[in-house]
């Protein structure tokens, strides 16, 4: 999308907000150079033909009218769960040499069986084999390993004897990476090295369908279609030593670092992972809003959308905590990418330097759309899991309608616009319960899951009334932290606040 003309400025602040700069400038950036982006945000899915016709644009009308609101059940009771049992801890040691884009790596993982059957072998993902030559591993033990056989990135742990329920075993590795040079969020450019999804991990292990891992799907334009990784909650610790120049580098993280001059220490828990982004070219800014720390990471042409970007973010963070419930870490941090395209992680958000080169300070620019959306992720993603290859809708299309949500809270004279130019623009079309092997791809995929999912969650939002549907997502949400949901679970949470028949709205989005 396009940055649009100067309308108005936004509304201050609140003024609960505190802010400090910090600006530490550690090289000097290309020159600025610009470039008019697409949104790229991606997420997961899998196909399944229905006997329902494909959902036009033209199904629902752009803003449908509320009607009465349904009689509500019986008050439910909220609070969140414990936190997970028996989580698997990932203890990692980074050496990182910045400049070279060479680490060093030494992992343990301590696995607890979880499931209610004995297990033979595990599966370790190894996410960096997806590129040539990134992943040189020269060690894997453990006090069950028998042996191990690699295909892709998929690792297969034979044990010594089967691993019984609630059993536990430690898994040890060294390795090498070598960083792509790739504009994501795992490689380097000039200006930033990026590590998600850079650790091998045991993926989420389920009594009916097995391991939930699955291969990334790639569409015939090379756009990484959704997202394939599924992680469960787990815990972390992590060291990083940066080895050349620490002195000139700041690091971005999904935890607040303990340590200084290179050598740094994190801890996370309930967490689906950790990433890093590392530059010599960062300033940074921050303001604390309800005890939560917003922090930008931005490179010298965006010093000041770096500024405003954080109280985009403390809005949205505010609002979601109010809608959901209150943001349960300490920072979260918005950095911007060498890329174009935006992505969550844990603790971290990663929005394109095209979006953040073309703010002008009004709403109706991609940066007041995309932050929103981005940091919605920290409930759906972060806190409240799904399986992001066979139902994506259930983080990307909430996700794309917190945008909605922000919209009409902080700029209601823009909402209008945004439903213009997010949904009915783009005329979507197909169903949102695709998954990332989606025929056609990226673009069919975003259309469906995110856009029609969009039309969606609205329509429910007509059909059950107001209070009913804030209730119940507010519902799900503390239903569903730290477990990985289903459209099951979705469902039961509207049908404990609204006695509305939904069926009729699944019927015209859902194919199966």
């Amino acid at each position: 999308m396009v940055a649009r003309s100067s309308l108005q400025n936004e509304p201050k602040i609140s003024s609960q907000l505190t802010g400090k700069i910090v600006l530490r400038m550690k090289a000097i950036k290309r020159i600025f150079f610009i470039i008019l982006i697409l949104l790229l945000i991606t997420s997961c899915g899998k196909p399944a033909a229905g006997p329902t016709p494909v959902p036009t644009a033209t199904d629902t009308p752009e803003l449908p009218t509320p009607t009465p609101e349904a009689t509500l059940p019986e008050p439910v009771t909220l609070q969140l769960p414990p936190p997970p049992e028996h989580p698997t801890l990932y203890k990692l040691d980074l050496i990182f040499d910045y400049y070279s884009h060479f680490a060093s790596v030494t992992q343990q993982i301590i696995y607890t069986n979880k499931s209610q059957q004995a297990l033979d072998e595990l599966l370790l993902l190894v996410p960096p084999r997806n590129f040539e030559n990134s992943y040189d591993q020269y060690s894997l033990s453990g006090d069950r390993v028998e042996s191990f056989r690699e295909e892709g990135i998929f690792t297969w742990v034979k044990l010594t004897s089967p691993l019984q329920p609630l059993e536990l075993t430690h898994i040890n590795l060294s390795f090498r990476l070598y960083l792509p040079e790739h504009q994501g969020i795992y490689g380097y450019t000039n200006q930033q090295a990026n590590l998600s999804d850079w650790y091998p991990f045991i993926p989420p292990f389920d009594e009916k369908d097995g391991w939930l891992a699955y291969p990334r799907v790639v569409d015939q334009d090379n756009i990484i279609v959704g997202e394939s990784i599924v992680n469960e909650f787990s815990n972390f610790e992590v060291n990083l030593t940066l080895t050349s120049h620490p002195e000139l580098i700041e690091v971005a993280a999904s935890a607040p670092a303990q340590g200084a001059d290179g050598k740094y220490s994190y801890r996370l828990e309930k967490a689906r992972g950790f990433s890093f982004s590392i530059s010599d070219s960062y300033f940074e800014h921050e303001i604390v809003q309800d005890g939560v720390t917003i922090r930008s990471y931005v490179f010298m042409n965006e010093i000041e959308q770096g500024k405003q970007v954080v109280d985009i973010g403390a809005r949205a963070m505010k609002l979601f905590g109010e809608l959901w419930y209150p943001y349960q870490r300490e920072l979260v941090s918005i950095v911007v990418g060498d890329f174009l395209h935006n992505m969550e992680m844990d603790g971290l958000v990663m929005i394109s330097y095209g979006i953040f080169d073309f703010y002008n300070g009004n709403p109706d620019t991609d940066l007041t759309i995309m932050t929103p959306h981005e940091l919605s992720h920290m409930w759906f993603y972060g806190s409240i899991g799904n399986n992001h290859a066979l139902e994506p809708w259930l983080d990307e299309a909430l996700a794309t309608y917190s945008e909605y949500l922000y919209y009409e809270r902080h700029h209601p004279d823009f909402l209008d616009w945004w439903w213009r130019v997010r949904i009915a623009k783009p005329a979507p079309v197909g169903y949102v319960d695709s998954d990332i092997w989606i025929e056609g791809g990226y673009t069919p995929y975003r259309d469906a899951v995110y856009l029609q999912g969009v039309k969606f969650l609205h329509e429910i939002r007509q059909t059950v009334g107001e209070g009913a549907f804030f209730d119940a997502l507010k519902d799900y949400a503390y239903t569903n932290t730290y477990r990985l949901a289903t459209r099951t679970d979705f469902e039961a949470a509207f049908a404990r606040h609204s006695n509305a028949d939904l069926t009729p709205v699944f019927t015209r989005y859902f194919q199966k």
